[in-house]
């Protein structure tokens, strides 16, 4: 048996050039590709699935010359150059690939698992895990919640590899032993034949395995699994910090439940350590580190939920301040797809969403991207139908959002006494005159004395403009606007025409005019949510002077800036509809110190924490 490698002729056929479609797949995220492919794939091929599945990347430098599996590639490398010399691109890359070779030693990563089959049939020439991952091209043969559906993931370690070349090595479940080199790189031409793009390491007379078990690094291997190993690693100093996050943001579930034992180097992934873990590497992967808090939640139950007739799924939600409103989508066996996001604006919160049956796992397995981190419908075999699934399935997700956003609402309530938000009783009994709430429409003259004026930008934002003395008379025409009986540039804007927030539901002539009011601050103001069937929000509040009309402007509560809302309708507590235009309400007559109460709405249903600030002019 002759042991060498051998890069067979292309027959005249098809030129390989560098630009391999499946390497090209993981270029971006080079270190995380690697970490997912490689965990999920010794996930699918667990022996005893009542312990760990046990994984180990080890680094090491070989010295070259010691060792001709390397370094009888520099030749071929040499080869190539010749045969490229044209192609700007494939020379950046076997340059780049040749200086591995002037080194004293070369940088060889091992991954290894452990409590797994081993890449059984290596005895076959087809149809086997052995000849999928090291013989085959766009091949799977995975099913239901198992990882690969497109048999590209075994491009991730390559193109990890300075050279593009790996070595496997395995001891089956049954006791077979194979090893074996891949080399991807481009055709050459040597003694008058152009070969394929690829080459192998073992028996040249028919590219076969070495029956026989070998390693890097002076590893044995004395149980079943499979080793991997990366010949001209990159060289990168923080490889082992991506690899250790990219682990934990990708496995999170699976190391929870205890499937799966990670080794990077001296780093140790599992169950007992991970609260050690995500604390120490929170502030890298701070989305991973929420979702580890939705599921050690002290009291936090998943909901069941049985979706059509694929079967069931959990998800878990945890309503907390600052997080980033995402849910993770995993499979049954634990292993994150992709964030769903677009779930609420306004309800913080995240969520663990797990694919649980079977049956759910293998329809949305079809939608998924080579690289399993995004839902594709027109990847399926029924895209209309995968697309009307996925949309029903995110609206299920969307609302038990809102549903949880509700329910920590009304706890919230609870907990500082519901009644605090609600109008005094002795309050509802009364009838006299000043007590009485009411908003009537009368002409009444009024006189302004130093006013501190406000303006509104192109951004909607509110800011107060230099005070100035000014004697004035301003009259309410009969429609009830304000009509300015001097000219000043000082003013608030009113219209909102630059705000782009529901412009396009009025018409121009409906657009607010510009007015001058001032800011005033109410002696005391409660705003909350009515859980009835309009659901709107009620704003209680007293003021500390009477106020012939007033402006109240209503946003949502952001972290750096407000943002602008659109009323959908506003009443008084009588049930009278009030003036509403864009975020802005107009109430009028309103005598100091008197209780009122308002009742509007917002264009959709969603739980806003909002925020008022009121404009007017005094009596």
């Amino acid at each position: 048996m002759n042991i060498c490698w051998n890069f067979p002729s292309n027959n005249d056929g098809k030129i390989s050039g560098i630009s391999e479609a499946g390497i090209e797949t993981f270029r971006g995220e080079l270190l995380k590709s690697l970490a997912k492919e490689i965990c999920q794939n010794s996930l699918d091929a667990v022996l005893d699935s009542k312990k760990r599945v046990l994984i180990e990347f080890k680094l090491y430098n070989i010295p070259l010359k010691e060792d001709r599996r390397i370094s009888g590639l520099e030749e071929i490398f040499n080869l190539a150059k010749n045969y490229w010399q044209d192609n700007e691109k494939t020379m950046r890359f076997l340059e780049k690939a040749e200086k591995n070779f002037k080194k004293e030693k070369i940088r060889v990563l091992r991954i290894s698992d452990y409590n797994t089959t081993g890449l059984t049939g290596s005895d076959k020439k087809k149809n086997s895990t052995w000849n999928n991952l090291v013989k085959s091209t766009g091949v799977s043969d995975k099913t239901g919640s198992s990882g690969g559906s497109y048999g590209i993931g075994k491009s991730a370690p390559f193109a990890c590899s300075d050279l593009r070349t790996l070595f496997y090595n395995t001891l089956d479940k049954d006791g077979l032993q194979a090893f074996q080199g891949v080399a991807n790189l481009v055709s050459f031409e040597k003694e008058d034949i152009v070969t394929q793009g690829t080459g192998y390491y073992g028996n040249s007379k028919d590219n076969t395995a070495i029956r026989n078990m070998d390693s890097f690094g002076g590893y044995t291997r004395k149980e079943s699994g499979t080793d991997i190993y990366i010949i001209g690693f990159l060289d990168d100093e923080e490889w082992k910090k991506k690899v250790v996050e990219a682990i934990l943001e990708n496995f999170l579930i699976s190391i929870l439940n205890d499937n799966i034992e990670i080794k990077v180097e001296d780093v140790l992934i599992n169950k007992e350590n991970l609260s050690f873990l995500m604390e120490k590497y929170k502030e890298d992967i701070e989305l991973t580190y929420e979702y580890y808090q939705v599921l050690m939640e002290k009291d936090s139950q998943p909901l069941e939920i049985e979706f059509k007739d694929l079967g069931k799924f959990k998800l878990y939600l945890l309503i907390k301040k600052d997080f980033k409103r995402k849910i993770l989508i995993s499979r049954s066996n634990g292993m994150k797809i992709f964030d769903r996001n677009r779930i609420s604006s306004s309800i913080q919160f995240s969520g663990v969403c797990i694919l649980e049956d079977e049956k759910i796992n293998t329809y949305f397995r079809e939608m998924e991207t080579p690289q399993h981190d995004n839902w594709e419908s027109d990847r399926h075999r029924n895209p209309k139908e995968a697309e009307k699934i996925k949309r029903e399935f995110f609206a299920i997700l969307k609302e038990k959002v809102k549903e949880k956003g509700k329910e920590t609402i009304l706890d919230e309530m609870d907990a500082v006494g519901v009644g605090e938000y609600l109008p005094d009783i002795n309050d509802i009994g009364d009838n006299s005159e000043n007590n009485r709430e009411n908003i009537d429409n009368k002409k009444k003259k009024f006189d302004f004395k130093k006013i501190t004026t406000i303006e509104i930008n192109e951004n909607n934002n509110i800011k107060e403009a230099n005070s100035e003395e000014k004697d004035f008379v301003n009259e309410l025409s009969e429609n009830g606007d304000i009509e300015d009986k001097v000219g000043s540039e000082e003013h608030i804007n009113m219209s909102d025409e630059s705000s782009g927030i529901g412009n396009s539901d009025l018409r121009n002539d409906e657009k607010s005019e510009t007015v001058k009011f001032s800011h005033i601050s109410p002696s005391s103001i409660r705003i909350f949510k009515v859980f009835d069937e309009e659901e709107m929000y009620k704003m209680i509040f007293k003021l500390e002077k009477n106020t012939e009309k007033v402006i109240i402007a209503v946003s949502i509560a952001g972290e750096q800036a407000s943002i602008p809302v659109v009323i959908k309708k506003a009443k008084d507590n009588n049930g009278k509809i009030l003036e509403s235009k864009f975020n802005k309400i107009t109430v009028k007559n309103l005598i100091e110190n008197k209780k009122y109460s308002i009742l509007f709405s917002l264009n959709d249903n969603e739980n806003y924490p909002v925020e008022v600030k009121m404009y007017g002019d005094k009596i």
